[in-house]
């Protein structure tokens, strides 16, 4: 019979081969719930979302984020999400854009994260609620913000010296814009005073506000064919025609407006402040920006573009998992990081207040606080898919406006004829 302190001894024994087993043996794996996040315009600050979620992935061993990127533009991204929707093979979230965004909404696809954002509530008190409005629908949150850009006017400052102007005192109306543009263009030397964004209707928008405008009047019909609307183009076509301005095909010009600007072929950019990171990396000038300038007696009204992701994960597990990944965008250090990247307005106030994240930046950057701080409203959409047939129709005409194939007035009136057959379409 064993005494027992050799029965303890061996008790202690294998205590020890067991703890020795258990360390040796490989960790059960955290449980982790996989989701499909895409976006598109890849160039356009890709790189802060790829780093936005690999610094989430760090830190949630639970949740894993296939983020698919690629570069298509926020309409072709639409198109084919939205087929993959039906195809059943749609990923958990996509980047929309502000022109975008009630596609998903009218699908019936879109999920409402009212309760994504309340399951945060320190971060949701820190967000800028006027901001938030751009990413609702009837009310209801459907897109979690990423980031909110306005219309801005950047200058080549040492082009603006060189023709005897000050680049502390930009141009402010229509009138400025054109006298500015006139003392900047060297039609020997193929250099423009001014280019103008082009692709949709997103400044011209903004314009037409400015000058008393709308785009829909107060019975939802269109009214792109008012006087105002009139006037915008009649402006933009006057630039072209005495050759301040160069006219770009919508489809050529995301390919040409950079190249022009940061060559000093153009002396002034009237687009997104969005660019400005891109635009002021890879110029050997100095680079300032204005608020956007308005028609002569206007008041100022821009536009305002807002990035977000819509959750279209319908599986609860999904939908959670999502959700703790689309509010990694909202965080304080991760609003800091997207708005030095693009130039946009924050909506998360304590990275804004605080110096050590946005509070010295703006100190050091006077010019871009001018910019967030211009009185902003939604960018209209048409519902559902209607919008991007509206914006391709908008690009074209406008461009024929430019050329001088049709008046402003008759484009115009073409453009919203095919508008109100759109809406009446939905």
């Amino acid at each position: 019979m064993k005494s027992s302190s050799t029965t303890s001894r061996f008790a202690v024994k294998a205590a020890i081969f067991s703890c020795a087993v258990a360390l040796a043996a490989p960790a059960t794996a955290l449980a982790q719930t996989e989701v499909r996040i895409v976006s598109g315009q890849a160039s356009q600050n890709g790189n802060v979302l790829k780093d936005i979620f690999s610094g989430f992935a760090e830190k949630n061993g639970d949740v894993k984020v296939n983020f698919e990127l690629d570069n298509r533009s926020d309409l072709d991204t639409t198109q084919k999400v939205l087929a993959d929707i039906v195809a059943g093979t749609a990923p958990d979230a996509v980047r929309v854009t502000g022109a975008v965004l009630r596609a998903y909404v009218d699908s019936g696809r879109a999920q409402p994260l009212d309760n994504c954002l309340a399951s945060a509530p320190e971060l949701a008190a820190q967000l800028d609620s006027g901001l938030l409005e751009g990413f609702k629908v009837n009310g209801k949150l459907y897109a979690m913000p990423w980031y909110t850009t306005l219309p801005a006017l950047f200058i080549n400052d040492d082009a603006f010296k060189a023709a005897g102007l000050d680049p502390s005192r930009p141009p402010q109306t229509w009138s400025e814009v054109e006298s500015a543009a006139a003392k900047l263009t060297d039609k020997s030397a193929n250099k423009f005073g001014v280019l103008m964004y082009m692709p949709n209707d997103y400044l011209f928008e903004a314009q037409l506000r400015s000058a008393g405008g709308q785009i829909v009047d107060a019975g939802g019909k269109p009214a792109v064919s008012s006087p105002e609307s009139i006037a915008v183009m009649q402006f933009m076509r006057g630039l072209v025609e005495k050759g301040y301005m160069p006219a770009i095909a919508p489809s050529s010009f995301w390919g040409q407006f950079a190249a022009l600007f940061q060559a000093g072929d153009v002396g002034m950019l009237l687009i997104s402040s969005s660019s400005f990171p891109a635009l002021t990396g890879k110029v050997n000038f100095h680079v300032s920006l204005a608020p956007m300038p308005i028609k002569d007696g206007g008041t100022r009204v821009v536009t305002a573009s807002s990035n977000g992701f819509v959750m279209l994960a319908t599986d609860p597990e999904k939908q959670a998992a999502t959700c703790k990944a689309l509010l990694s965008l909202i965080t304080p250090e991760n609003v800091a990081k997207t708005v030095m990247a693009t130039a946009s307005s924050p909506h998360n106030r304590t990275a804004a207040e605080k110096a050590d994240l946005l509070g010295d930046y703006y100190a050091k950057n006077p010019t871009l606080a001018s910019i967030n701080t211009q009185p902003s409203v939604a960018w209209y959409s048409l519902p559902g898919k209607n919008n991007s047939e509206f914006q391709t129709a908008f690009g074209d005409i406008q461009y024929e406006i430019l050329t001088g194939t049709v008046t402003a007035s008759e484009g115009l009136q073409k453009l919203a004829t095919t508008m109100a057959g759109l809406l009446s379409s939905q």
